[in-house]
């Protein structure tokens, strides 16, 4: 199994080199066409607004150029870097430039690719506003890779744990991580449970052999004194794990959706590249 089609968000900041090349390496042994995508504001900062600082046409049109300008700097830095990365040769490219005010914009695009490659938290430029990326993992109905701004191999995805639960969330992820798996050396299953089997089921061994994944294997941690996530930052650095693979947790409110407690720890600790499916 491959991805035919990846989304690389791309910036100036800090971690954008990386990333760009993490995708554009991915683009080469997928076989698959690599699209870049530019946050920018077209709204007026709020405290503009509320202070009743814009106070003539003028002055507005001073402040929208000078924004103007800065955002199109920002965006051909990024370019050029995604630009730099293409150099490896033989991709299919695109480059977008998007709104980034309304998220809605970055999750439809990332919903018509089989794989979106984004950093924690997207820069909207000029400003310091970001939009992270739990939102979009939530609503896009896909994968997400989420990389670190540094830290990671370059060939990420050699040793892969699985942080399991029998849900759906972590069916969506395993499913949604085939490529990568079935191209891994190693596989792990590392499940934080008091009562379970102690082996992967016999169906479930199928499952991977029939996808290409032949060597993995089940960990049970049953320590219950520390949280679920400590437990699965302890195997991957027992296993020497390069990459993790886990359901997106969660559950309704009002207007949002909240990240569960393990989602949110491991999100909030990103120290490599986690490939995740809600």
């Amino acid at each position: 199994m491959r991805y035919r089609s990846i989304l690389v968000q791309v910036d100036n900041a800090y971690g954008a080199r990386a990333r760009v090349q993490a995708a554009a390496r991915l683009a080469v042994e997928h076989g698959a066409s690599l699209t870049g995508v530019f946050l920018k504001s077209e709204a007026a900062p709020a405290y503009l607004i509320s202070e009743g600082l814009m106070t003539s046409a003028e002055a507005v049109d001073v402040f929208f150029k000078e924004r103007e300008a800065e955002a199109a700097k920002a965006n051909d830095e990024a370019r050029l870097l995604f630009e730099q990365a293409l150099s490896v040769g033989g991709i299919e490219a695109s480059w977008h430039t998007l709104n980034g005010v309304d998220q809605e914009h970055i999750v439809n695009y990332a919903r018509r690719h089989d794989l979106a490659i984004l950093p924690r938290n997207m820069q909207v430029a000029p400003t310091d506003e970001v939009i992270s990326v739990d939102k979009v993992a939530i609503a896009s109905g896909g994968p997400v890779l989420i990389l670190p701004e540094a830290g990671y191999p370059a060939t990420f995805g050699q040793r892969i744990l699985v942080a399991w639960k029998d849900s759906r969330e972590s069916a969506r992820a395993l499913r949604d991580a085939w490529p990568f798996l079935a191209a891994a050396k190693e596989v792990h299953f590392v499940t934080a449970v008091q009562d379970g089997a102690r082996h992967l089921d016999d169906v479930m061994q199928r499952h991977l052999r029939e996808h290409g994944c032949n060597t993995s294997r089940l960990i049970i941690d049953r320590d219950t004194d520390v949280p679920t996530g400590e437990v699965i930052r302890r195997h991957i650095d027992l296993l020497g794990a390069d990459m993790v693979v886990m359901g997106l947790f969660g559950r309704s409110r009002i207007q949002e959706f909240v990240l569960g407690g393990v989602s949110r720890d491991m999100l909030g600790h990103l120290t490599m590249p986690v490939l995740t499916s809600h």
